[in-house]
């Protein structure tokens, strides 16, 4: 959804119109009949064959996903950016928008999904929010659906149809036509009602959905006869219709509707319509700053060079866009489409990068190509007006609410979902789970997660028909095959998920996690040696980061082999130097080998880390147990305690210190403590009846355990403990 193309997005109707009609240039076509239908009209009659072609033949649709993300989502932000800081009166214009964006925008990107060491610095509660991710999808299918508005109003401007209301008319249809193929596309409406409800807005059922359905519907029957009445009207006034704008918004709507409904090839849908409205921006920009240097020659800008009359600087043109690009297609995957979190810290920079990308690509383009600016006319429709004085003032008080109401609503999602993580998370997930179930039933993404939800529930049959399921609607799609293969692992029909995993392995060369699952498949089957190589073929795929090294750290650790899990370890702490996880990860698998002096250097390095964080201390205990050192565990559990007063595993560690030290007072009140947090233990009963015993209080001893037995009458070691403080 994050396309974008010169856009009418502020462009107000009645300002088009500066020239009449007889001064207007009556020719229908942007740029030529040939370049118009390649480029900007019929291009979807070439990239549908040829999109399908690919993948049903040599490219999963994973692949080609990453490819366009890259090529054609990220690199037609560069063209407009190109124009935004090559074109020398442009800059003068919007000076502090084109300076003060990037930042606020990046920073933005920054606190929604932040790094770890930042997350840890600012001690935020969270990895990655949604309410950014539901932005960028809202608006950029905005941003799409202005694309196609300003191409129109272009075509009336090209015949001296300026009235305003043909071009209320323009807007009306592509607001019908953009949000019919959102609520008319099961794929959509998973996607945007996913993003919703993980931002912590309210959960709807399918009746809001039909009814939402019904409105646009309706809506959009009326848009289209007003459309129809106009246009015969015009027919009768003898005034020219443009059959190129109509072929536009006939072959935009078509295709935007088409590619939505590809709800069993979802990634495809995606690719290309993204293809589409990359290859009319990448036509679009470099027409505009042809003609823009042809009239303004040196005074264009530092980037003029770029827009000469030859073959070598379009040459370079599209080197730079695949430059640019090349960066999104070379450290990601088609997976983490907009954020992504779990990385190392380096990835969690370069992905806001793409965000405030998008997210500038988005804002610029609501300004830079308003067809209602005399200057784009000039260089769009071939017109000899100039900017008058007016047009070159900005509303500056009307942009800077623009950019408050921008900020309310990304404080307002923010917080709506920071209060959602501060609740029950999993009753949550659960209702967007048979919410999602509900409003789009027969998705493959539903299916698997129901079959997930069968799995945790433990109905296994169940489970295992609806990954099947999911498998049969999408059986190309290797993210549906991983998950799949991730329900069939858990059901424990390891052998069928051998056999999804194994095809995807060969096909997929690039993304490590098909290769992991297969190397645990392999060691759950008996063949350790297998598992090993696949390890290391999921670390070979990716290299750089730390999660594939964290599996066969855990791998080597399960197979007793501690001095090589050592050395992968201290690679995953390379990777991610300022984890506190890692930290404590290396911190415990430095205690296994024997290395205990350095082990607490780990885990007082991730105490530094996380300084609220109580299991740093909990485990510098647990060292401290397995080298008999009681008072330095004493103090260990003591200040684990103090950040985290309700830990449990802490309580009765920390009390049987003290027994062991024969500290009674300390020992009883701290099994009073575990009592009160864990009533339904025995063992709760026992230590704390023990600690009175050994103190000298018999009577309190034998309360205690009373105390137990009413609670818990069937428990026998209770009745043993009596039986035995009798004697």
């Amino acid at each position: 959804m994050s396309t974008a193309v010169p856009s009418a997005e502020s462009a107000a109707p009645e300002k088009i119109g500066s020239s009449s009609p007889e001064e207007a240039p009556r020719r229908a076509w942007i740029i030529s009949p040939a370049w118009d239908l390649a480029y900007l009209v019929a291009t979807p009659l070439v990239i549908v064959p040829a999109v399908l072609l690919v993948v049903r033949n040599w490219v999963s649709p994973e692949k080609v996903a990453l490819t366009v993300i890259s090529f054609a989502s990220l690199g037609h932000h560069l063209p407009g950016f190109m124009r935004a800081y090559g074109d020398r009166e442009l800059f003068a214009r919007f000076r502090w928008r084109f300076l003060l964006a990037p930042p606020l925008l990046f920073l933005l990107a920054l606190l929604f999904s932040p790094p770890a060491w930042l997350a840890q610095r600012l001690d935020l509660p969270w990895g990655h929010l949604h309410g950014l991710e539901l932005i960028l999808l809202v608006w950029g299918t905005w941003h799409g659906l202005m694309q196609t508005y300003g191409f129109m109003r272009i075509y009336d401007v090209k015949l001296g149809e300026t009235k305003p209301r043909e071009a209320r008319l323009d807007h009306a249809l592509c607001l019908v036509m953009f949000i019919a193929g959102v609520v008319f596309s099961d794929s959509r409406v998973f996607g945007i009602a996913t993003a919703m409800w993980q931002a912590g807005l309210p959960v709807f059922g399918p009746e809001w959905l039909t009814t939402v359905r019904w409105t646009v519907g309706l809506a959009g029957t009326v848009v289209g006869l007003l459309y129809v009445v106009n246009l015969f009207v015009r027919w009768r006034e003898g005034r020219p219709v443009n059959g190129v704008k109509l072929l536009l918004a006939l072959s935009t709507g078509w295709f935007y509707w088409y590619t939505g409904r590809l709800s069993t090839n979802l990634l495809i849908g995606l690719a290309m319509f993204e293809i589409y409205h990359a290859v009319q921006y990448f036509a679009i920009v470099w027409i505009y700053n042809r003609r823009l240097f042809e009239r303004a020659g040196e005074r264009f800008g530092w980037l003029g060079f770029l827009f000469r009359d030859r073959a070598s600087m379009l040459g370079i043109y599209l080197a730079l866009i695949a430059a640019y690009s090349s960066i999104r297609y070379f450290t990601g995957d088609a997976s983490s489409y907009i954020f992504t979190s779990g990385g190392n810290d380096a990835y969690q920079w370069l992905f806001a990068l793409f965000v405030t990308s998008s997210l500038l690509h988005f804002y610029f383009d609501g300004f830079i190509w308003k067809v209602s600016d005399r200057r784009t006319q000039q260089n769009l429709v071939d017109s000899q007006s100039s900017a008058s004085r007016l047009e070159l003032s900005v509303p500056a008080m009307k942009h800077t609410a623009k950019w408050a109401v921008f900020a309310v609503l990304a404080c307002g999602l923010l917080l709506s979902e920071r209060k959602l993580l501060s609740g029950e998370t999993g009753k949550r997930e659960a209702e967007i789970r048979e919410g999602l179930a509900e409003l789009t039933p027969d998705l493959p993404e539903v299916q698997l997660l129901r079959s997930r939800a069968e799995l945790l529930a433990g109905n296994k049959v169940e489970a295992v028909r609806l990954a099947r399921a999911a498998v049969r609607l999408r059986p190309n799609a290797a993210n549906i095959h991983l998950n799949a293969a991730a329900v069939l692992m858990g059901s424990g029909d390891l052998e069928a998920a051998r056999e999804l995993l194994e095809p995807l392995v060969a096909k997929n060369s690039k993304e490590f996690q098909p290769a992991a699952d297969l190397a645990f498949v392999y060691d759950r089957q008996g063949n350790p040696e297998k598992a090993d190589a696949m390890y290391r073929e999921a670390i070979r795929r990716q290299p750089s980061l730390a999660e594939p090294r964290q599996q066969l750290v855990e791998f080597l650790r399960r197979h007793d082999r501690p001095i090589e899990a050592l050395k992968e370890m201290q690679r995953v702490a390379q990777l991610l130097p300022k984890d506190y996880q890692t930290a404590l990860a290396l911190g415990d698998v430095l205690k296994a080998t024997g290395e205990f002096d350095t082990a607490e250097q780990e885990f007082l390095r991730a105490a530094s880390l996380k300084p609220n964080s109580s299991e740093p201390y909990y485990q510098l205990g647990l060292l401290h147990l397995s080298q008999q050192a009681l008072p330095q565990a004493t103090l260990a559990f003591e200040q684990a305690i103090a950040l985290k007063p309700k830990r449990f595993d802490a309580q009765r560690l920390l009390g049987e210190c003290y027994y062991e030290q024969q500290a009674w007072p300390a020992a009883i009140e701290t099994f009073k403590e575990c009592l009160r947090l864990r009533p339904e233990l025995e063992e709760n009963y026992i230590n704390l009846a023990s600690a009175h015993d050994q103190n000298g209080n018999l009577t309190a001893a034998r309360a205690v355990l009373q105390a137990g037995i009413k609670r818990l009458p069937d428990a026998q070691q209770l009745q043993r403990a009596i039986e035995l403080l009798a004697e």
